[in-house]
């Protein structure tokens, strides 16, 4: 007999367990969560459910808020799970230095303007990073996406002889960057760039796909959308691809470092399919990757390690990654993208221009409501999620 898995008792809003006499909450603690792993509220970041209230502040240069758990009677900074946690530099000042780092200054450069040791620097942009992916991971989920396009930067990284690759997917759309990887450039990492963006789609969620000649897209793209089929007569079961699926490819071939040819080609649906989506996502109906070969330029101008003949290479695809998930995450959430403003309503100002409302691709998901400063993107908590959430 099979062992029967354990049943998991919702959890009781804690305003239903206390009495309902004393003073009512007057500082919002939604966001932030119980750190006690003992708690009945641990990784609760929902107000209305867990037990927090303010608890006064500390600190030396930034009056501090402290919270303070009634469930387990335990007390913690407001900025447990953030990047600023245990620091006692002041927060603009680690603001200012992480927005040059994201703006293209390297490390080096970074920590002689800024009057720095480079390890400093180096250790704040680790823990921007690790901040960055535990915001991702809780922010950018269930995204209805459109249109997916890949692609892979070659970079090189101090030390070794050959050269590694960064591995993007950008939707058309919002401008946002749902995956990445660093690695070879082989079947592995291309399966694990689609995973990760297929992790991040709403369900039922299957955008159009575009990328260069690179066989390996295919095979990941066909291995992660589709389900197990198994027919009355058979005892075996067989993969089937989504039918929603389409995928297209733009194979450039080059002469002397220069574009020869161009061709086309739709390798899942029809051409007629593939425009009438593309076309239906507010495109043109070309089969393109314009928008991912652009950003690429963006990578390249704003990650100092990724430039181009530079001497900023990067120390390890360890230290990158986190440079790169630090970047992403001001991209997101705090840089204006020039493609994504709204033209404000009204009449032209008087000197005859056109007045626009600059928008983030968060913003342009629906993922924020506002363009974030620096210091609110490194300020804003980011637990872990809750075991199966």
């Amino acid at each position: 007999m099979a062992p029967q898995a354990p049943t998991v008792r919702p959890v009781v809003p804690y305003a239903q367990r206390k009495s309902r006499r004393g003073r009512k909450k007057t500082i919002d603690t939604h966001g932030h969560a119980c750190p006690n792993p003992d708690c009945d509220y641990h990784r609760i970041t929902d107000s209305a459910v867990h037990a927090l209230v303010g608890y006064g502040h500390h600190g030396r240069h930034d009056p501090i808020q402290d919270f303070y758990c009634q469930a387990c009677h335990r007390k913690f900074s407001v900025r447990r799970y953030t990047t600023l946690y245990g620091l006692k530099t002041p927060a603009a000042r680690v603001a200012q230095v992480l927005h040059a780092v994201a703006e293209g200054l390297s490390p080096h450069s970074a920590a002689r303007v800024f009057n720095l040791s480079e390890g400093t620097v180096r250790s704040w942009i680790t823990r921007a990073g690790l901040h960055s992916r535990s915001l991702h991971e809780r922010l950018m989920r269930a995204l209805h996406l459109t249109h997916i396009q890949l692609d892979e930067l070659r970079i090189k990284v101090w030390g070794p002889v050959e050269a590694a690759w960064l591995w993007v997917a950008c939707d058309a759309r919002t401008k946002l960057i749902p995956a990445f990887a660093l690695g070879a450039r082989t079947q592995a990492f291309a399966h694990q760039l689609v995973h990760e963006a297929a992790q991040r789609l709403a369900p039922g969620c299957v955008p159009v796909f575009s990328s260069d000649g690179l066989a390996f897209y295919f095979y990941a793209l066909t291995a992660h959308f589709g389900t197990w089929v198994q027919k009355a007569d058979e005892r075996r079961r067989t993969w089937t691809v989504d039918l929603r699926l389409l995928y297209a490819q733009v194979i450039k071939k080059y002469r002397r470092k220069r574009i020869a040819e161009v061709h086309h080609r739709v390798h899942l649906g029809t051409p007629e399919t593939y425009r009438e989506a593309v076309c239906a996502a507010g495109f043109t109906g070309q089969i393109q990757t314009a928008f991912i070969e652009r950003l690429n330029l963006t990578i390249r101008r704003s990650i100092a390690g990724l430039a181009r003949r530079s001497w900023s290479t990067a120390h390890s695809l360890g230290d990158l990654a986190l440079q790169f998930e630090w970047w992403r995450a001001y991209y997101h959430f705090a840089r204006p993208h020039a493609a994504l403003r709204q033209r404000i309503g009204g009449p032209a100002s008087p000197v005859g221009r056109l007045r626009y409302h600059p928008r983030t691709p968060a913003q342009a998901a629906g993922v924020t409501s506002g363009r974030w400063t620096v210091l609110a993107l490194l300020e804003y908590p980011a637990p872990p999620l809750p075991t199966g959430g």
